[in-house]
């Protein structure tokens, strides 16, 4: 059993313990709290297979360097605004997708959240990081989660180049040449066809974070993204990842989701009576973006 007060799993340096439970007192985003949670936690954020607590949930981490993991160790949470979307708008019942699910910072919380009554698919491409995904679904007992370690793309193949990250990095593994390492082969899969495959015939909530890639999964999820009753999607827009891998074509994630009739807006935006959808493309920066079929 874990124990509430404790947001890392026995044995851990007692130091690591008490720095930890005086940062969970901050609230995630405090100006200077990231800077002051890696001067404080330096020492401690090379260990290996720790296992944190985040709310109800364990997750085994392969390192503290990487963000996933580190905002779990001292926020409880990874991606907060994101994690209380995804709260707000799935339910009992309710079926949700995660492409690049990396160790599960959102899907365990999400299967939770939907019940046995829901249902989660949750997709990780890396060999590496999908064996913890594997272990953190166990780990929290989780039976209405279905786990997939593939790539997904616009076109199936059994073997396509994918390129993993230094395990400091273990949430940046893309299809685009990165970090100078050697690729790796990979499956790669349509989402309409492995929708088709595990029987699932509706959608609630697709999350997509996939390096810069997000335009060629939205290509091969036509049949969901134009078909009845389309997902809310969230995704993530970052420009120099989509530039990697789409050269002289930064926001193709957003013209796909415009071309199938969505519209879009800062997930800081979305739901607010007085923001209007985003008129333009976003080119610049890193984000979290939501498409909706209204």
């Amino acid at each position: 059993m874990l124990e509430s007060d404790n947001p890392v799993v026995y044995p851990a340096p007692a130091g690591l313990l008490i720095w930890c439970r005086m940062l969970r007192r901050v609230r995630p985003a405090f100006p200077g709290k990231t800077r002051l949670g890696k001067a404080l936690l330096g020492p401690y954020l090379p260990l290996r297979e720790i296992t944190v607590r985040a709310n109800d949930s364990a997750f085994l981490v392969p390192t503290l360097q990487e963000p996933i993991a580190f905002h779990l160790l001292i926020d409880g949470v990874y991606e907060q605004p994101t994690a209380k979307f995804l709260s707000a708008r799935l339910r009992s019942g309710s079926t949700f997708v995660d492409i690049g699910a990396n160790i599960g910072s959102l899907c365990v919380a999400v299967a939770k959240r939907v019940g046995r009554h829901g249902q989660v698919l949750a997709i990780e491409p890396s060999p590496l990081v999908f064996r913890y995904l594997q272990h953190n679904a166990r780990l929290n007992g989780l039976s209405n989660i279905r786990l997939k370690e593939c790539a997904v793309s616009d076109r199936e193949s059994e073997k396509t180049p994918f390129y993993e990250a230094p395990i400091e990095k273990f949430g940046m593994g893309a299809l685009a040449a990165q970090f100078q390492g050697q690729a790796i082969s990979v499956q790669t899969r349509t989402l309409d066809s492995l929708l088709q495959e595990e029987h699932i015939t509706h959608v609630d909530v697709l999350k997509v974070d996939v390096e810069g890639s997000e335009a060629a999964v939205f290509r091969g999820a036509k049949g969901l993204l134009t078909g009845p009753n389309p997902p809310l999607v969230l995704f993530e827009f970052c420009d120099w990842a989509e530039a990697r891998t789409f050269p002289g074509h930064v926001g193709a994630a957003q013209m796909v989701l415009r071309d199938y009739g969505y519209k879009l807006w800062r997930l800081k935006d979305f739901g607010r009576s007085k923001r209007r959808p985003l008129r333009t493309t976003v080119v610049n920066g890193s984000e979290m973006l939501v498409a909706a079929l209204l």
